[in-house]
């Protein structure tokens, strides 16, 4: 079945990464959204998937490795390669996107900042908006609890996640550096191995955990001599992930060239609707 055939007049959408667990889960849930139409599922160049179905639950699309219809957005769940290689097709045609792939190095996002110039852009390393509520109050925690007390952070994720730690690992540390004023932090620790001596202060410990099919979850510790504290954000399903994009997808069309978080998202329809996000 086709999942186009009941969507009439909504936004053009492509996917990037099709063919990947995020790929897959996003083409399903705008599938059954009648804001979006699916002009394109697109995979790496040269990859076994180009040209062969795609399935996403009840609905299957025909895998490409270019840009060859015209759509109003690109939702991309690839990886840092493959982000490179649509940046530029969207900058050149001036298609609006939505990053959600991470782990990108300096080169690769210098490239995206410069594509931002020329067209809208949101990329956030969690569309979640719990984490996203997370990542709003994590700093100010950190602050208000001030330097009695360490920060470690744990993040576990499947076992075929490929980048550690997770980006949404390094938003919240972040987060929590530029929480503010009144402490400082030293550069995160990932991990520890060997003699590594008495823990220094300020320092922001980061673990990562791989194992199963563990789909996300992140825990920040605040600890003292004589207590704990710890904020935890697990996603149940990729769903949360999906629609977050999804949501930024239907934001971002006709915005003017820019960097977006998905904060400004949130906040923005905050402010459009007065309500909660």
């Amino acid at each position: 079945m086709d999942g186009n055939s009941r969507q009439v007049g909504a936004i053009r959408l492509a996917v990037a990464g099709a063919a990947g667990r995020m790929g897959r889960c996003t083409l399903e849930r705008a599938s059954c959204d009648p804001r979006f139409l699916i002009v394109a599922a697109l995979v790496a160049p040269d990859s076994s998937n180009s040209n062969r179905s795609i399935r996403a639950a009840e609905w299957e699309f025909e895998a490409s490795d270019r840009l060859q219809t015209d759509c109003d957005v690109l939702v991309d769940f690839s990886d840092p390669d493959g982000t490179a290689a649509w940046v530029e097709a969207c900058r050149s045609r001036k298609i609006p996107m939505v990053i959600g792939s991470t782990g990108h190095i300096p080169v690769q996002q210098a490239k995206i900042n410069a594509a931002a110039e020329a067209l809208p852009i949101v990329q956030s390393s969690n569309f979640s908006v719990g984490m996203q509520t997370l990542l709003e109050i994590v700093g100010r925690v950190a602050t208000a609890l001030g330097d009695d007390f360490d920060v470690e952070i744990v993040e576990m994720h499947h076992r075929k996640k490929v980048d550690a730690p997770s980006g949404t690992a390094t938003s919240l540390v972040e987060a929590i550096q530029m929480g503010g004023t009144s402490r400082e932090f030293r550069a995160p620790a990932f991990g520890r191995h060997g003699v590594t001596g008495e823990r220094p202060l300020g320092q922001i410990g980061v673990h990562s955990v791989r194992m199963g099919g563990v789909v996300g979850q992140h825990e920040i510790h605040f600890s003292s001599g004589g207590e704990t504290l710890t904020l935890r954000h697990a996603a149940h399903s990729r769903e949360a992930f999906a629609d977050g994009a999804l949501r930024a997808a239907a934001w971002i069309v006709d915005r003017p060239p820019g960097l977006y978080s998905m904060r400004d998202v949130l906040s923005s329809e905050l402010a459009t609707t007065g309500g909660s996000p």
